[in-house]
């Protein structure tokens, strides 16, 4: 009897869902394929939280305006698509992600490049 009215009052202030989720299916289903259905479940979630964050956030001040998922998702599968080159598709990996290498450690890598900086010529 305790339990029960502690359980309404706790589901009226906080919020506890009654209904059944997808994590919930997984953990009460069938033991069949059961670390491989709770990994991929991880894997879609993790995924959904990361996709909406640095280069995205980056591209959008740019660009001065917000950039959505599909269009995101639409510009990376035609870019992708082409070329089949894999120096244009490691470029444009590079461009999207915003990674490069610092003019210093490209100095190191390539002895006849200056290791300062190509915009404001400051040596890091």
């Amino acid at each position: 009897m305790q339990i029960q009215v502690k359980f309404k009052k706790d589901s009226k202030e906080q919020g506890i869902d009654k209904e059944v989720q997808k994590l919930d299916q997984i953990l009460t289903g069938k033991d069949i394929k059961f670390i491989t259905r709770t990994y991929n479940y991880l894997l879609e979630v993790e995924l959904e939280e990361e996709i909406v964050k640095g280069p995205m956030i980056a591209w959008a001040r740019n660009v001065g305006h917000n950039i959505n998922l599909d269009e995101w998702e639409k510009i990376w599968t035609e870019n992708w698509k082409l070329t089949l080159s894999t120096a244009f598709k490691e470029n444009q990996y590079k461009m999207f992600y915003r990674w490069h290498l610092a003019p210093a450690r490209l100095a190191k890598m390539y002895p006849t490049l200056k290791p300062e900086c190509l915009k404001c010529k400051y040596k890091k």
